[in-house]
């Protein structure tokens, strides 16, 4: 497989994980932890606002910390199995890539 191939791969597993991070984790974490917060201190649904503020922690905060995690992770694995070398640049425009042998 070459360079492009494991590009693809590497990227379709990325964001496999990042579906599950803000999917599964976060967002049923929030909806757990938000949950609570009526049952152990009733008089926050008494503030109007509330009924809007929680749901918007509850979504913008499983979001930034889905992207966070994931970022931390591939950089992460990037480091520790030297993807640099092994995977082709995704972003960079090609008059602007380092010339490798291959």
């Amino acid at each position: 497989m070459n360079k492009k191939g494991k590009t693809v791969v590497f990227m379709i597993l990325a964001t496999i994980l990042n579906l599950i991070l803000l999917g599964v984790f976060f967002l049923l974490l929030f909806l757990i932890l938000f949950g609570l917060i009526p049952s152990l201190i009733p008089s926050v649904m008494e503030i109007s606002a509330m009924s809007f503020v929680l749901p918007l922690l509850w979504f913008g905060g499983s979001i930034f910390l889905s992207f966070f995690v994931y970022s931390k992770i591939i950089k992460w694995v990037s480091a520790k199995y030297d993807l640099e070398d092994k995977l082709d640049p995704i972003f960079t425009p090609k008059r602007n890539r380092r010339v490798r042998g291959e």
